[in-house]
Order: structure tokens, then C-alpha cells, then sequence
């Protein structure tokens, strides 16, 4: 890890701060809207819609200037990571219509513990003995979470852990083949493919809204894109390494929204599982940096 200034490491870590927070926001409105008689589909439409719109001006220059880059020859990749990332986002959001925020964070925790399994099983990188222990440790941390058996068990759960490794798969796809496809177009088709696909599930059931749920749908559009944002800022100043951790802060900010908005409270068993699954994680972090990988 290379040695950063005091200055920017802050910065990065309140670029982090803030990406943490405006991702909790979206969640709440996402749960907000979901006890308006939205379902997670039509609340991934959304999602993608306000996407698409915020890309909008890149899209008329690139038109005008270089359209043969909006026809990727690695066209089949593309919408192979679209119709994945619309799995994730619609498991994520499904669960979030059924489930505390803080839950839903809690076991999204496992999303680097599948890139490491997929890593391995995929793009054959070596994984060694420690980071395999760390990665069952931190399925041990998931199952004290879950709880399956117990009589508190929400099956909405599996949504959130099909949404975690729908999650990974995107990740370890955009690895594979970043340096054949601009991240922008990457972003584009990922939108299309998910407000298409949202769209296509939710027709028969839309429920229209009206002036006071636009606000929250824009909201939904401004911290997600707000989010993409202060990470990109955050990871410019700082090492990734450095600024995993705040990662962690999800969990009880996410519990400050679901204590304020819906009265929602997470127990004792959420915070001692995710604390094992982030333990985990970070172990499996702190390796790959002094493994250089």
C-alpha cells in the first residue's frame, strides 16, 4: 500500500463517509416506496430510468462524436453483465420491501467473499489457505445472521445473498473484460438491460405514481448517482485498502435510517455476525494488498 498524506487520506475517507450515506438514503427511499404498494421491480425500473437520464448528455456527445464506441464488438459480454447486475439489483430491492435496511446490509456483507470464490473458480487466480479460512469464517458470521431454521428466519433473506453473488459475478465480469470496453458504455448497457427487463416484470402490475412519490423516486436517482460519484473521489485520493473499512459504517448508519423512518431495530445476532463477516473480509483485503494482487 503506498503511503498517503494525511490531507487526502481524510478526504478519501470522508468521500467514503458520504458514499456510505447516500447509500443507506437510497435503501430508505426503496423501502419507503415499497410501503406504497411498489414492488421491487417497478422500484428497479426507477433505478435504471434515473440512470439512463444522468447519462444522457455523455450519450448525445458520443453520438455525435464517436458512435461506432456505443456498438461494442464484446456485445454478448455486455448484456450477459446487464441481465446479472438486473438479478442483483432486483434481489436487493425485492428484500428491501420485507426486511430492516439494516438486515439487508448485514448480509451484503458477503459480496467479497463470493468475488473471492468466483476469483478462484472463474478467472483461476490462486487463492491461498489464510483467505480461504477467512472466507468460511465469514459464511459462519452470514449463518449466525440468517439464522436458518429459527423461528425469526424471513426467506427474503436468500434475495439478498442471490443479490450479494449477482453482485460478485458483475464484479469479476467487469474484471475480465475492462480493458475491451469503456466503463461508460459498460454503465449504459447496464441500465438499458435493467430498466428493459424491470420494465417487462412490472407492466402488469405498475402502480402509477403520483407527486409525492416522485420525490422519493428522484431521490432514489440523486443518491445512487451521488454515491457512484464520491466513490470515484474517494478511490482517487485514497488506497482502496485504507478506505475498505468505513465499508463497516453501513451497518450502523443504515440502522440510523431504519431507527428514524420506520422504526425498525436490528438485533443483537445482526451486529455479531457482521462483525465476524467484516472481520473476514478485511483479512482477506489486508492479504491481497501485501499479496500486491
Amino acid at each position: 500500500m503506498t503511503k498517503v498524506p494525511r490531507k487526502k487520506a481524510i478526504q478519501g475517507l470522508l468521500w467514503m463517509l458520504a458514499q456510505t450515506t447516500c447509500m443507506c438514503a437510497m435503501m430508505a427511499c426503496v423501502r419507503q416506496l415499497s410501503f406504497a404498494g411498489f414492488e421491487g421491480p417497478q422500484l428497479v425500473f426507477f433505478r435504471a430510468a434515473a440512470g439512463l437520464f444522468v447519462l444522457l448528455p455523455w450519450l448525445c456527445i458520443t453520438v455525435s462524436r464517436a458512435p461506432k464506441i456505443l456498438v461494442p464488438s464484446e456485445w454478448r459480454f455486455i448484456l450477459l453483465r446487464g441481465f446479472v447486475a438486473l438479478c442483483g439489483v432486483t434481489g436487493w430491492f425485492i428484500a428491501l420491501t420485507g426486511l430492516s435496511i439494516s438486515d439487508v446490509v448485514a448480509v451484503q456483507f458477503t459480496h467479497p467473499l463470493f468475488v473471492v470464490i468466483g476469483a478462484a473458480l472463474l478467472l483461476r487466480e490462486p487463492v491461498g489457505t489464510p483467505r480461504w479460512c477467512a472466507v468460511l469464517v465469514g459464511f459462519i458470521g452470514a449463518l449466525i445472521i440468517i439464522r436458518p431454521g429459527d423461528s425469526t428466519f424471513n426467506p427474503l433473506i436468500l434475495a439478498v445473498l442471490i443479490s450479494a453473488l449477482s453482485n460478485a459475478t458483475v464484479q469479476l465480469l467487469t474484471k475480465k473484460f475492462a480493458t475491451r470496453v469503456s466503463g461508460s458504455v459498460m454503465i449504459l448497457y447496464m441500465n438499458g438491460v435493467m430498466a428493459f427487463g424491470a420494465l417487462m416484470v412490472c407492466w402488469p402490475d405498475w402502480v402509477w405514481p403520483n407527486l409525492s412519490h416522485l420525490t422519493w423516486i428522484l431521490a432514489i436517482g440523486a443518491t445512487g448517482t451521488l454515491a457512484h460519484v464520491f466513490l470515484a473521489r474517494g478511490m482517487r485520493v485514497a488506497d482502496a485498502s485504507m478506505l475498505g473499512p468505513v465499508d463497516f459504517l453501513r451497518l450502523p448508519i443504515a440502522s440510523i435510517f431504519g431507527w428514524l423512518l420506520f422504526n425498525e431495530y436490528s438485533d443483537f445476532w445482526t451486529w455479531v455476525g457482521a462483525s465476524i463477516i467484516f472481520v473476514a473480509v478485511l483479512i482477506i483485503t489486508q492479504r491481497e494488498v501485501r499479496n500486491g494482487m
